[in-house]
């Protein structure tokens, strides 16, 4: 074997571990916060998690505005700098001075509001506590070790933390009246990520004061964190408006309901992220017909797997959120279903808008449907939350989702080409009736709850996936077929 082909495997190598160390920080980053909150639902009740929840999205504000874009922009230019070790530190040290200086002043401004506004002067401890946040994000240069590609520490350092937050959760966090307790070990869990990093990262880089230039990033970094805070306005104004308009426990009840979703949302994208790499390179190389075809393909995943998962939230979202949080959650429910309308139209809009735009170096344009979206939203919670509170809170969150998908898909319509998808989806919507068939008369013939919800999951979707089988969609004939020749070809060399 020669040089060339060793660099080419040894580069394989990495590729394939540090995806299989984001896919561990990903699962991680899915499963504690579903864990984590089954306990605390049931020791801390609606109000006190609602109080929480409303000090915690205060201060997440100033903190997606201190950070500037920089987790973005900053991941991009370390990547970029990587190979030279004096450009490396001179980067690092402009960018983390910016961040220092724009955190200081966020958190002043912070403290400002704290003190005049009389609800949170009259919680001051709890807006202190989580309000360490906004300080210690100075501290945050994770943006450092995803740009050298040493997503290994991230995750081992994400594990710990997250364990040891939890063990604090249950050893401390025991009756209701323990919700400072309870915001104190979040910071904790978070800050010590921060700390451990800022400690670690002198292995890597130092800092300098030689030919700095701070003005070259703020142009990126300004845009950026105004496309960032446009999307996190989703997750924020809701909880902020709830509560404005509503109560503590409508907070809580809307925190779970949704949470869920965006939980379920995550694994969805998982299985059109691993493509983005892929279709940004044949977009690069001008490949525009391996483009358009694998951009097609990663749609139908969307619609496959999102369909049915909307269809068979309506049925078991009662049942498991009563199970899995208790029956004073009920409400969440309800948050679940009309909320879960996202799980299709958020990876739809972010695959042929932002990412469609991304590649073909349309990026400005992102700005457009998100600061729609979030105008849509804010009005619309204006409209519905004094009305119906959470449940009004969910419309409208689908309604800014709608919006933003559709402004993102009209604005990269010029940018891509789909193959064969009517015929597909004409698939699915024949074995997503069917199965909605199924579960209704599971529904009504069954009367045991937890055989219910057995069957409504595991006959359901079983059937689902076996009549797409029986009439070839092409993905899930292509998988099954993928599936069926490699245990023949196993069957066959193991009995030669």
């Amino acid at each position: 074997m020669d040089s060339t082909e060793e660099i080419k495997d040894e580069h394989k190598t990495s590729l394939f571990k540090n995806a299989f160390w984001f896919l561990i920080n990903n699962v991680l980053n899915i499963a504690f916060p579903f864990a984590t909150g089954i306990y605390v639902a049931r020791v801390l009740l609606p109000e006190s998690i609602g109080i929480v929840t409303s000090a915690q999205n205060v201060v997440q504000y100033f903190v997606i505005l201190a950070f500037l874009g920089i987790p973005t922009y900053g991941l991009r230019e370390i990547a970029k700098a990587r190979k030279d070790k004096d450009d490396l530190n001179k980067v690092y040290t402009e960018l983390f001075i910016i961040n220092l200086i724009s955190t200081l002043f966020f958190s002043a401004i912070y403290l400002g509001l704290v003190f005049a506004v009389p609800e949170y002067r009259d919680n001051l401890p709890l807006y202190l506590i989580t309000g360490a946040l906004i300080i210690l994000n100075a501290l945050n240069n994770s943006w450092l070790f995803e740009g050298l590609e040493k997503f290994k520490f991230v995750s081992l350092r994400n594990v710990i933390f997250k364990a040891i937050m939890f063990a604090f959760l249950v050893a401390f966090v025991r009756k209701n009246d323990d919700y400072l307790i309870y915001a104190g070990i979040t910071v904790f869990g978070t800050a010590g990520n921060y700390i451990v990093n800022f400690i670690f990262a002198r292995k890597y880089v130092s800092f300098t004061w030689k030919g700095l230039n701070l003005k070259r990033h703020l142009k990126s970094i300004f845009f950026l964190v105004a496309v960032n805070f446009a999307i996190e306005i989703y997750t924020l104004v809701d909880v902020t408006m709830l509560d404005i308009f509503s109560t503590k426990e409508n907070i809580a009840y809307y925190k779970y309901g949704s949470s869920i979703c965006r939980i379920i949302l995550q694994v969805i994208n998982t299985f059109t992220m691993v493509l983005i790499p892929r279709i940004s390179l044949l977009y690069k190389e001008q490949k525009y017909d391996e483009y358009n075809d694998l951009l097609s393909k990663a749609l139908k995943t969307i619609v496959v797997i999102a369909v049915p998962t909307i269809i068979g939230i309506q049925f078991v979202s009662v049942f498991l959120i009563c199970k899995i949080y208790g029956d004073i959650y009920i409400y969440s429910a309800y948050v679940l279903n009309i909320i879960s309308a996202i799980l299709l139209i958020s990876p739809v809009g972010y695959l042929l808008g932002s990412r469609t735009l991304l590649v073909s170096g349309n990026e400005k344009l992102m700005i457009i449907p998100v600061s729609c979206g979030a105008v849509v939203n804010i009005i619309g919670n204006l409209i519905l939350i004094p009305l119906y509170a959470e449940i009004g809170a969910s419309i409208a969150s689908v309604i800014g989702e709608v919006v933003v998908a559709a402004i993102y898909v009209f604005l990269g319509r010029k940018h891509f080409s789909l193959f064969g998808i009517w015929k597909d989806f004409l698939k699915v919507f024949i074995a997503s009736s069917l199965m909605t068939g199924v579960l209704l008369l599971i529904y009504f013939l069954v009367s045991n709850e937890v055989l219910k919800c057995v069957l409504e999951i595991t006959l359901a979707s079983s059937l689902y996936f076996l009549i797409l089988l029986l009439i070839k969609e092409d993905l899930v004939y292509e998988l099954f077929d993928k599936i069926k020749n490699k245990f023949f070809k196993r069957k066959g060399s193991a009995i030669a």
